[in-house]
C-alpha cells in the first residue's frame, strides 16, 4: 500500500470502467484540479504513451509529463510522473464483481531524491493526499452519469 490508497466499487461493466478511466483527456471533467491533459504520442493507449498535463494548484499553473508505466488491459493501468526530484505513481487495479460491478483499487506512492526533497515528503504527501482524496468518488460519479450498465442495455 502506498501513501495513497482507496477503493471502491464503480456500477459499471469492468470492460467499460477501464476504458473510462484510462482516457486522461477526460481527467479535467473528473478532477478540480486539473486544467488540461494532452496526450503526445500517437497511437493507442499502452505502456509508454506520454501525457502534458496542466494543474491549477493555489491559482499556480504547474505543468508535468505522465508517462502510462503498466497497461494490462481491464485488470491494471499506471501512470508516471516526475517533477523537481518527486516521483508519484498513480496505479489502478480492476477486479470484476459482477457482469455489471468493479472493484477498483487506487494506489499512489511518492518517492523523493534529493536531501531536502526527502524532507519534505512527509508535507508532499500530504498536499498530494488531500487533492486525490475524492478521485475514485469523483471517478465513479464520472462513469455512472456517463455510461449505461448492463442491466440499463437489456431495457432498451
Amino acid at each position: 500500500m502506498g501513501a495513497l490508497n482507496q477503493t471502491m466499487v464503480i456500477e459499471r461493466p469492468i470492460a467499460t470502467v477501464f476504458n473510462e478511466t484510462i482516457q486522461m483527456e477526460k481527467s479535467p471533467e473528473i478532477m478540480d484540479q486539473v486544467v488540461s491533459v494532452k496526450k503526445l504520442t500517437d497511437g493507442p493507449i499502452g505502456e509508454g504513451t506520454r501525457y502534458e498535463e496542466v494543474r491549477d494548484l493555489g491559482g499556480r499553473k504547474v505543468q508535468s509529463e505522465l508517462v502510462v508505466s503498466e497497461f494490462a488491459e481491464n485488470k491494471s493501468y499506471a501512470v508516471t510522473s516526475e517533477q523537481n526530484g518527486v516521483k508519484i505513481n498513480f496505479r489502478y487495479t480492476f477486479r470484476e464483481e459482477d457482469e455489471n460491478s468493479t472493484f477498483v483499487t487506487f494506489d499512489g506512492t511518492i518517492t523523493t531524491q534529493g536531501f531536502a526533497r526527502s524532507l519534505f515528503k512527509g508535507m508532499i504527501a500530504r498536499m498530494i493526499s488531500k487533492e486525490e482524496l475524492f478521485h475514485l468518488q469523483k471517478l465513479k460519479k464520472y462513469i455512472e452519469s456517463r455510461t449505461e450498465g448492463k442491466h440499463d442495455e437489456n431495457n432498451d
